[in-house]
């Protein structure tokens, strides 16, 4: 079995960068997306949002379906996750509108530090999971 992770509601947090060719790092909240140079052919405005009060923690990118030609690394914290019986690794997923997972982005999980990073080729929905 798998799932999304349970959490308690962090504060919304956003944030909007404008990345260019040499890459970049946008954060919202506790969680980050470091673009690679090379990344972005253009100089692009991008929003990070960490939403609240869903009861898992998730991250929405605009420009919507951006993609990039390196993929992008995104580090999501779970530290407010309920790990109660979780001890499978954990994972990003990729989900629509609705939290139904549609796949995983393949993930890197640090327990100590309480954070997992995926890799992104375009920008979507993500979700915490296991």
């Amino acid at each position: 079995a798998t799932g999304l992770l349970k959490c308690s509601n962090l504060p919304y947090a956003s944030s909007t960068q404008t990345i260019g060719v040499g890459g970049g790092v946008i954060s919202a909240g506790p969680h980050t997306l470091v673009i690679p140079p090379g990344a972005l052919l253009a100089p692009t405005a991008i929003t990070m949002t960490a939403p609240t009060g869903l009861g898992v923690n998730a991250v929405k990118f605009q420009p919507e379906g951006l993609r990039f030609t390196a993929p992008a690394a995104l580090s999501m914290s779970y530290a407010n996750c309920s790990l109660l019986g979780k001890l499978l690794p954990k994972r990003i997923a990729y989900t629509d509108d609705k939290l139904n997972i549609l796949s995983y982005l393949l993930s890197l999980d640090n327990l100590f530090s309480k954070r997992v990073t995926g890799k992104v080729n375009h920008f979507s929905d993500y979700v915490v999971a296991w």
